[in-house]
């Protein structure tokens, strides 16, 4: 890569965006649409082929994304809500008392967004990560490493020594996505030696995981099993729905003001049916045609971007 290449816009944004709390290599990949690959190439500025090509189709993703984080120095991808101080609470319970919390609710009810927002808060002593797709014991330890900033392991062993040295009773251990992990024998075992880092470390060991996945801790075929993580600790249950407090403080961190009945049931709606998910993702298209556009998102956007959203095949 030449000079240019190096020092082009996207490739610096590039490195900030991997720096954020939260965010590793893996992630990133998937968000970005970019193979890992690519990705390390980029960041490491020896990409073989067309650079060019593919800075433009990053910086593509750099204005899309910048579009919509941020509105008026406000971070909209963490939006104070009561939801968030109780995830919040949690995990300071699980950091303070050493024990294994898991934190159970719907999807999209804003449990990531909360545990992204402690990791922005408690840096230094907040490791946190997403459990794989398909989760093993060696991939759990890759994404742990790399969440906890240590340096690859060639060998199993080796990680799992590396994140013992590590860790320590100051760190809280935030596992997100772990429902992915109890249906499958692998996936449990992952969980095993996630509890026996935590055992051995004294950290605090927070697991997110949807209502279904509650209902595999308890019911499903590793129950038993699982029943070793249970009883290091102790449950929080996220209500099924997002207050309405908390769906004003989305709408007003946007800039907007009080909608209209007909909107107001619009918005409910979206709630019961996917908790903050549909509302935030119309809002975000909204937002984004409207910071394109160089004036003020109003309410008009939103329904517009609602009814484009809700199309689906037929």
């Amino acid at each position: 890569m030449n000079n240019t290449q190096l020092n082009h816009p996207a490739r610096i944004w590039l490195k900030e965006y991997i720096e954020q709390p939260g965010m590793t290599k893996t992630r990133a990949s998937d968000e970005l649409g970019i193979s890992h690959k690519v990705l390390n190439a980029l960041l490491e500025g020896n990409y073989a082929g067309n650079a060019d090509n593919q800075l433009a189709k990053l910086d593509e993703q750099r204005k899309r994304i910048s579009a919509i984080v941020r509105m008026d120095g406000v971070d909209l991808a963490h939006i104070p809500t009561e939801m968030m101080q109780r995830v919040w609470r949690a995990a300071d319970s699980a950091k303070i008392a050493h024990l294994c919390m898991l934190l159970a609710g719907k999807s999209q009810i804003g449990k990531t967004t909360a545990c992204e927002a402690y990791k922005m808060r408690y840096p230094e002593t907040t490791i946190f990560f997403r459990m794989p797709t398909m989760p093993t014991v060696s991939s759990m330890v890759c994404e742990l490493l790399e969440a906890a900033g240590l340096p690859k392991a060639r060998t199993l062993s080796e990680g799992l020594s590396l994140l013992r040295e590590h860790v320590c009773a100051r760190h809280l251990i935030i596992a997100d996505e772990v429902h992915i992990a109890l249906t499958r024998r692998q996936g449990v075992d992952a969980l095993d030696a996630l509890r026996e880092i935590f055992d051995r470390s004294g950290c605090g060991l927070m697991l997110v995981l949807t209502d279904v996945g509650a209902q595999d801790v308890v019911k499903g075929t590793y129950a038993g099993r699982l029943a070793q993580l249970e009883r290091r600790g102790e449950w929080e249950i996220l209500p099924e729905w997002p207050t309405n407090r908390d769906i004003r403080a989305v709408w007003e961190a946007y800039g907007l003001p009080e909608p209209d009945s007909d909107t107001q049931r619009q918005i409910g709606a979206l709630a019961r049916r996917s908790c903050f998910g549909q509302f935030i993702h119309r809002l975000k298209l909204a937002a984004s045609v409207a910071q394109q556009e160089a004036r003020q998102l109003t309410w008009p956007d939103f329904i517009d971007a609602a009814s484009r959203m809700a199309r689906r095949p037929e």
